[in-house]
Protein backbone atom coordinates (compact mmCIF):
# COMPACT_ATOMS: atom_id res chain seq x y z
CA UNK A 1 0.00 0.00 0.00
CA UNK A 2 1.06 3.54 -0.97
CA UNK A 3 0.71 6.18 1.61
CA UNK A 4 -0.56 9.37 0.05
CA UNK A 5 -0.75 11.54 3.28
CA UNK A 6 0.36 11.34 6.44
CA UNK A 7 -0.43 13.75 9.51
CA UNK A 8 0.65 13.45 13.55
CA UNK A 9 -0.85 15.39 15.96
CA UNK A 10 -0.59 15.18 19.65
CA UNK A 11 -3.57 15.88 21.63
CA UNK A 12 -3.22 16.10 25.52
CA UNK A 13 -1.03 12.73 26.54
CA UNK A 14 -1.88 11.29 23.11
CA UNK A 15 -0.15 11.10 19.97
CA UNK A 16 -2.70 10.82 17.01
CA UNK A 17 -1.31 9.48 13.43
CA UNK A 18 -3.64 9.31 10.43
CA UNK A 19 -2.49 8.15 7.23
CA UNK A 20 -4.31 8.23 4.06
CA UNK A 21 -3.54 5.06 2.01
CA UNK A 22 -4.88 4.10 -1.69
CA UNK A 23 -7.84 2.38 -0.01
CA UNK A 24 -8.88 4.10 2.95
CA UNK A 25 -7.35 5.43 6.18
CA UNK A 26 -4.55 4.44 8.78
CA UNK A 27 -5.51 5.77 12.21
CA UNK A 28 -2.75 5.20 15.12
CA UNK A 29 -3.35 6.57 18.46
CA UNK A 30 -0.07 6.29 21.26
CA UNK A 31 -0.50 6.81 24.83
CA UNK A 32 -0.44 5.16 28.34
CA UNK A 33 -0.82 1.70 27.67
CA UNK A 34 -3.02 1.62 31.26
CA UNK A 35 -5.59 4.07 29.50
CA UNK A 36 -6.10 2.81 26.27
CA UNK A 37 -7.39 -0.79 28.38
CA UNK A 38 -9.60 1.24 30.36
CA UNK A 39 -11.24 3.22 27.00
CA UNK A 40 -11.33 -0.22 24.84
CA UNK A 41 -13.55 -1.43 27.70
CA UNK A 42 -15.13 1.80 27.99
CA UNK A 43 -16.18 1.32 24.31
CA UNK A 44 -16.91 -2.48 24.34
CA UNK A 45 -19.16 -1.83 26.43
CA UNK A 46 -20.76 0.73 25.07
CA UNK A 47 -21.70 -0.94 21.69
CA UNK A 48 -22.61 -4.01 23.63
CA UNK A 49 -25.50 -1.70 24.99
CA UNK A 50 -26.48 0.17 21.74
CA UNK A 51 -26.24 -3.66 20.00
CA UNK A 52 -29.00 -4.80 23.20
CA UNK A 53 -30.99 -1.92 22.04
CA UNK A 54 -31.40 -2.54 18.70
CA UNK A 55 -31.44 -5.86 19.82
CA UNK A 56 -34.53 -4.99 22.07
CA UNK A 57 -36.26 -2.94 19.03
CA UNK A 58 -35.72 0.06 19.79
CA UNK A 59 -35.19 2.96 17.16
CA UNK A 60 -31.30 4.13 17.80
CA UNK A 61 -30.96 7.80 16.75
CA UNK A 62 -28.57 9.23 13.77
CA UNK A 63 -25.00 9.50 15.49
CA UNK A 64 -25.62 5.93 17.64
CA UNK A 65 -27.10 4.37 14.33
CA UNK A 66 -24.04 5.13 12.20
CA UNK A 67 -21.88 3.98 15.60
CA UNK A 68 -23.17 0.81 15.59
CA UNK A 69 -23.39 0.28 11.71
CA UNK A 70 -19.66 1.04 11.66
CA UNK A 71 -18.67 -1.21 14.42
CA UNK A 72 -20.72 -3.93 12.84
CA UNK A 73 -18.68 -3.83 9.27
CA UNK A 74 -15.09 -3.21 11.12
CA UNK A 75 -15.22 -6.00 13.26
CA UNK A 76 -16.58 -8.62 10.58
CA UNK A 77 -13.83 -11.61 10.10
CA UNK A 78 -12.99 -12.00 6.64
Amino acid sequence: MQKKLETTEKVGAKEIKIEGLEDGYRVTVRADEDELRKHRRLGGAFINLLRQFEKAGYKLPFPFSWILTFWNRYSKQP
